[in-house]
């Protein structure tokens, strides 16, 4: 009974992984695609005061702040002990990694279908369809961030990161593929499990068109990264010490 229950999670893990890869490309699409707000909406937002935009904006403002609120919830609490301790009394300690990547999937994916754009607020405008510099500029600097991001994440190890690894090992009765790692890895994997921070930062922030609803979103997120983001002097030495290997390497080679 044990071996059809792991089977079936490792069944949904790959699922999981599948769905994962589809909810990021739509968040890909919904941070990277230029954006502009239309001439018939700047003209009528023209016509307003400060006061009368910002109740414009406040609905949109105040629901789109409880969905990042709400993913960065369900971010931390699966994350915690408690969390870990209860899916091991349920024997599911190798599906912990594929429910956190399913759960933060789903949050994700309703954000970006339900997101509320507050239009009457604008920082920044630039017309990067019109102008192919600005717009090669402005998607090459968005393709080089997910380029960091996807291969940091494959470094970090994708199958691992996203719970198949985790599902695959306890299948095959191997044991957490955490404990085949070194302890300075370990710990660094328990301060950092996302890549590129920065890359995500620069995502968030470097837009063509920077709505108050947009602006929210950058700073909540980049301010949750920054803070969840505890890695201390002995992960700094690790990566340098794995950054000379790696020189070392390709010198040898």
């Amino acid at each position: 009974m044990a071996s059809i229950v792991k089977g079936v999670v490792l069944l949904a893990s790959l699922a999981t992984f599948a769905y994962s890869f589809y909810v990021v490309g739509r968040l890909v699409l919904f941070l990277s695609t230029p954006r502009s707000i239309s001439k018939a909406h700047t003209w009528i937002f023209n016509l307003l005061d400060n006061k009368s935009r910002v109740e414009t904006a406040y609905g949109p403002v105040v629901i789109d702040t409880l969905y990042v609120i709400a993913f960065i919830i369900q971010h931390s609490f699966l994350k915690s002990a408690f969390v870990k301790k209860l899916l091991a009394k349920l024997g599911l300690a190798g599906a912990e990694r594929s429910i956190y990547s399913l759960t933060s999937s789903i949050c994700l994916h309703y954000l970006i279908l339900n997101w509320l754009p507050a239009q009457s607020i604008v920082l920044w405008q630039v017309d990067v369809v019109e102008s192919a510099p600005l717009w090669w500029a402005f998607v090459i600097t968005h393709g080089v961030c997910w380029i960091v991001i996807f291969g940091g994440s494959l470094v970090m190890d994708l199958p691992e990161l996203l719970g198949v690894k985790q599902a695959f090992y306890d299948f095959k009765a191997y044991g957490a593929p955490i404990n085949y790692k070194s302890s300075e890895l370990r710990n660094l994997y328990a301060h950092v499990r996302h890549p590129s921070f920065v890359g995500l930062s620069v995502i968030l922030f470097v837009t063509n068109a920077m709505s108050v609803d947009r602006l929210l979103l950058a700073l909540l997120l980049t301010t949750y990264m920054y803070v969840a983001w505890s890695t201390d002097h002995k992960d700094l030495a690790y990566q340098k010490l794995q950054l000379q290997r790696k020189k070392l390497e390709l010198k040898a080679q």
